[in-house]
């Protein structure tokens, strides 16, 4: 048997791509879990983190799944409380990568005072500005033939 989740999001969905890095937003509602269209291993829907995003220069709200960058730097930014993070200006970042094997846009919300890095593994990290330096990658590169591991 499958079983259908009621999808609860209304309105227009923002596309990453046709939006402009450095423009300025803002969220407009409450951020809530929502069924994706996307299954885990064992099935079950994966879930998304949806809220409503006023774009500066777009006419109405849409909608945004937000990925767990912007989570973590809304968080340290404003606190837990996804109603507190609504109304606080907000810088758009995007990045074009490949995700299983297709060309997408990422979209990150940075808060003011905060900056997008790559940690050392290359996952995207939202942090205060000044809090930590530009992660190393890599690690020392030894002499050519002395002690290499392989």
């Amino acid at each position: 048997m499958t079983k259908y989740q009621k999808q609860i999001t209304q309105g227009k969905w923002a596309k990453a791509s046709e939006l402009v890095g450095g423009m300025r937003a803002k969220i407009v509602s409450e951020t809530n879990p929502s069924p994706s269209s996307f299954l885990n291993k064992d099935g079950s829907p994966k879930v998304q983190d949806v809220c409503k995003i006023q774009f500066e220069g777009l006419p109405e709200p849409m909608n945004v799944s937000l990925n767990r960058a912007t989570i973590n730097g809304l968080v340290d930014a404003f606190g837990e409380d996804s109603k507190v993070w609504m109304g606080h200006p907000l810088i758009v970042e995007t990045e074009k990568m490949r995700v299983a094997g297709k060309a997408v846009v990422a979209l990150y919300l940075i808060p003011e005072g905060f900056r997008r890095i790559d940690d050392e593994n290359g996952y995207a990290l939202i942090i205060r500005a000044g809090e930590q330096d530009e992660p190393e990658i890599g690690g020392h590169i030894n002499d050519v033939g002395e002690n290499m591991p392989f």
